[in-house]
């Protein structure tokens, strides 16, 4: 399996704890990941979260990362591409893939909170098309010369992109997709894709295998996409141990995720209509999520068979682990990672999936 780290970038509700420590405090986390071999390193972007997710500028970001690290692949997951102008995303993950020396991981999506939508003056409801739309226009730019577009929400003429990438066509191209158009999109064009935890394993099979299907009939050119899931992930020295430090920080994490006290007054976020119906509390219960494979939390012998169980039932052959959710402190960060890079990464680093020719869940 490949395996990496997924950053929401979380301050809390820690008012005294600067930005400057909290910055700090993760590219502390993400050398430490670097050195103890972890394949992939991707951040989140969001917009006035009031805490909960605190990197609204992934580029920036990473261009910090890129020169504390040496082997560790960094990327976006995801740009939010309505937000940006593509001509200005298609440059600076150019200068990103120079930074890196060839390590970039791209992601892209069309993002979550229609407060920031609304904020930056950009249509909740055209979002998608606008994404799909920008995408094509950077993919555009970096392979050819000269390119020209103009389409319903961006238009270009004539751009020569200055700096050459280091990775040809381009760096390798992620997707989180649950639509239909999204799925078409990440499958026929072999960008990897990734699932996270509110709509639950079901639902994340449903789309990996529509995204099977897709990528088997256009058979698209290029290197081979990881499907991969992500997690919230906490590893101590015993099962007992785990549940007993981690508990508060999962429902800590989950109160904040798209309630009131992450967007308060401005209103709801885009996982809303996944977390209703009573699916907040059911992944607060830490131990209904531990059994269904929403939370990893237990021993390091523990934490490798339920990646393993969750990669099977899912088809997946990379997993993202989130080491810094709720209000874990630093310290205990670094030593779940420690003991996940030690004790976990070699047993999963000998299982492997075909994750592209998996069987379809009824097959």
């Amino acid at each position: 399996m490949k395996l990496g780290l997924f950053d929401h970038m979380q301050k809390h509700d820690h008012p005294a704890r600067s930005y400057v420590d909290l910055y700090k405090g993760h590219l502390e986390v993400l050398e430490f990941a670097d050195q103890a071999g972890m394949d992939f390193y991707f951040v989140a972007e969001h917009h006035f979260d009031m805490g909960f997710s605190e990197c609204p500028s992934p580029g920036s970001f990473l261009g910090a990362a890129s020169q504390r690290t040496k082997r560790i692949r960094l990327g976006p997951l995801v740009y939010v591409l309505p937000l940006w102008n593509p001509i200005r995303v298609a440059e600076e993950l150019a200068l990103l893939d120079n930074l890196t020396e060839g390590r970039l991981e791209c992601g892209f999506g069309a993002g979550t909170g229609p407060f920031t939508f609304s904020a930056y003056n950009v249509s909740w409801e055209q979002k998608r098309e606008m994404a799909l739309e920008a995408l094509r226009i950077i993919k555009g730019i970096w392979t050819h010369e000269s390119f020209s577009f103009e389409g319903r929400y961006f238009k270009c003429k004539d751009i020569d992109l200055s700096i050459p990438l280091v990775q040809k066509p381009h760096p390798p191209l992620w997707m989180p997709a649950r639509s239909k158009d999204s799925i078409e999109e990440a499958a026929s064009s072999a960008m990897s894709t990734i699932q996270w935890v509110p709509a639950g394993m079901a639902a994340a099979r449903r789309a990996f295998d529509e995204y099977r299907e897709v990528y088997q009939r256009v058979k698209p050119p290029g290197a081979k996409p990881h499907i991969g899931l992500m997690r919230e992930i906490y590893v101590a020295e015993s099962d007992r141990q785990a549940r007993a430090e981690g508990e508060y920080h999962w429902k800590n994490f989950w109160q904040r995720r798209g309630g009131a006290r992450t967007y308060g007054a401005h209103g709801s976020t885009g996982l809303s209509t996944l977390l209703d119906g009573g699916r907040r509390q059911e992944l607060m219960d830490m131990e209904r999520s531990i059994a269904e494979g929403s939370f990893i939390c237990g021993s390091p012998q523990t934490v490798v068979e339920q990646i393993k169980k969750i990669a099977m039932e899912a088809g997946a052959d990379t997993f993202l682990g989130e080491f810094t959710f709720g209000e874990l402190t630093q310290q205990q960060a670094l030593h779940s990672l420690g003991l996940f890079a030690e004790q976990v990464k070699p047993e999963l680093r000998e299982f492997a999936i075909d994750a592209l020719n998996f069987p379809k869940a009824d097959a």
